[in-house]
């Protein structure tokens, strides 16, 4: 910070000396400095893209200069969304120096401009973040100090193990379940010892978590510690322990598991069939398959990772029980069975039943089915409904379908274009980008002539423009950009936790949308990584927005990198 202001300071005795008239390319871009620096930016972006057109080229090093200073007077704003905007700007730019700039967003008051803040900072690899993350704990949100936690256990912070303790030492019992994680990520030696006393705690909820996460780290030296719970008369751990023997492949475990295989309780039972099929033993399928056969959602859902259970599965999908069926046909997708689009259609593409999809795990948490909800829109204040979890269910089970045979994948992708479905259409653009085959690139230009669907249409010309698809594309988006020059292009959704619309009635798209195309129009801009993208985008930050000029320069800022 020292060093830019020494510079800056030479700058505006230089930008002086010369009485602010340019009179060669150095004394321009000096000058143009000299504007940004009295945050006269039209005018400084303006001198710069004169010095540009003087010289021929773009001085990378000057643009950077030139972000940091605008990102730097941003995050001094009042107003808050150029606040924000500034935030978004840093964190994109993926500079260094703009580290001192999101640190101002973990002292900001609102605890979500904090977590903002930090999921940004937790992307750099340098010093002062670690400094940044240990001051984070100190937060006065509980939501700041555990994601911070989350990110200090993620790099192996020195003193994280500390932290970690501390925060759980200071917090109410009922928060101990959620601290396992953190030292099953870490895995140094401190860590573990601290795990192994969570192991052992006299909350049945701590243990449990503590062995679905020594699972699913891999942990397989606390396998001393997981065979001796298999004896353990307390239903839920006992899942656990049996889920977790399988995980972590420990074959000692095999003669306990097949008592287990007989148990009274349906979820110990399937745990421990699970876990002999993973250490091989196919002796317990017929078990799964009774239970299926009894509509036990938790078997049904399990036969994804059980080989040859696809003809059953599909006689499933005939239940009239609403929620077998979609079970299974979630399974079949797992197999990767083409029987299963049905009913994946009715999953992807919303319908007057207005349903809703929320996750529900057995008692031991090892095992999960899918519930689906009716007129989930009227039950919006249901604590077990979760729209926006529902919607990113969708997006998981759209992405899976991507190994179905081609031929039923882009059927799926056409029946979501032809309805407008536009919560998981930019889901499927980057799925059909990605594909990159004949029929998927017909399908984005049939897309693309939609005029009475704007988020496919625009979507589909944006995805044809970043394949480099020969047509008009590059010059539409271009265009479309700069007639959106006004919105506001970023605009802030409740963030999720860390540990975890319909058809639109008129032809135009919605604030959201709208925001949400124009980022991704930007970042394939940016992306392009040429002359004529850096062109593009100094103009933009010039004449659009003002509030977006900072989010800009992030951008402007990695494509000069």
């Amino acid at each position: 910070m020292a060093a830019m202001k020494k510079y800056m300071r030479i700058i505006l005795f230089l930008a002086l000396s010369f009485g602010l008239l340019a009179k060669s390319p150095q004394e321009t871009k000096l000058h143009a400095l000299y504007l940004m620096q009295q945050n006269r930016v039209e005018e400084s972006l303006g001198k710069y893209r004169e010095y540009a057109e003087e010289t021929g080229r773009h001085d990378f090093e000057t643009l950077q200069q030139m972000g940091l200073i605008l990102l730097q007077k941003g995050i001094l704003s009042p107003d808050p969304q150029i606040f924000r905007m500034t935030l978004f700007g840093a964190g994109l730019s993926g500079s260094v120096g703009a580290l001192e700039v999101l640190e101002r967003g973990i002292l900001h008051e609102d605890p979500q401009v904090q977590l903002l803040a930090l999921h940004f900072i937790a992307q750099f690899e340098d010093d002062h973040t670690t400094n940044l993350l240990t001051y984070a704990m100190s937060s006065n949100f509980l939501s700041t100090r555990m994601e911070a936690a989350f990110y200090m256990a993620q790099k192996k912070h020195p003193l994280a193990v500390g932290q970690i303790e501390g925060l759980m030492f200071r917090l109410p019992p009922i928060f101990k379940p959620y601290f396992p994680c953190f030292f099953a990520i870490l895995g140094t030696s401190d860590a573990t010892l601290a795990l192994r006393r969570l192991v052992e705690d006299p909350d049945p909820q701590v243990r449990i978590e503590s062995i679905l996460n020594l699972a699913r780290t891999g942990r397989d030296d606390f396998l001393p510690l997981l065979r001796k719970r298999l004896t353990h008369a307390q239903i839920a751990e006992l899942e656990a322990a049996a889920f977790a023997v399988g995980v972590l492949k420990d074959s000692a475990s095999s003669p306990k598991l097949k008592r287990l295989a007989f148990s009274s309780g349906d979820s110990v039972r399937l745990a421990a069939c699970l876990s002999l099929l993973r250490l091989g033993d196919r002796s317990c399928v017929p078990t799964i398959l009774a239970m299926a056969q009894k509509n036990n959602l938790f078997a049904i859902a399990s036969l994804g990772e059980i080989e040859d259970t696809e003809n059953f599965l599909s006689t499933l999908t005939l239940s009239e029980d609403l929620q077998v069926r979609f079970n299974a046909a979630i399974a079949l997708l797992q197999r990767r069975d083409p029987r299963c689009a049905p009913l994946l259609a009715e999953i992807l593409i919303q319908d007057g039943r207005d349903l809703a999809f929320h996750p529900f795990p057995s008692i031991g948490r090892t095992q999960m089915a899918v519930k689906a909800i009716p007129s989930a829109e009227l039950r919006a204040n249901d604590p077990t409904v979760n729209l926006g979890f529902s919607v990113a269910m969708r997006e998981h089970f759209l992405r899976e379908s991507v190994h179905l045979p081609e031929k039923e994948f882009l059927q799926l992708a056409a029946l979501i274009f032809k309805k407008q479905q536009n919560d998981l259409v930019p889901s499927l653009i980057a799925l059909l980008e990605n594909l990159r085959t004949e029929d998927a690139i017909a399908l984005l230009k049939e897309g693309s002539e939609k005029l009475s669907s704007p988020l496919v249409r625009d979507y589909c010309r944006l995805s044809l423009f970043r394949l480099k698809v020969e047509g008009p594309y590059e010059e539409y988006i271009t265009h479309w950009v700069m007639r959106q020059k006004h919105e506001e292009l970023i605009r802030l959704r409740p963030l999720l936790p860390w540990k975890f619309r319909m058809e639109q009635s008129d032809y135009t798209l919605s604030p959201d949308e709208t925001s949400h195309l124009l980022i991704e129009a930007f970042l394939s801009i940016a992306n392009r990584h040429d002359e004529k993208s850096i062109a593009f985008l100094l103009e933009a930050i010039q004449f659009s927005n003002p509030a977006n000029r900072y989010a800009l320069m992030g951008l402007l800022m990695r494509a000069t990198e």
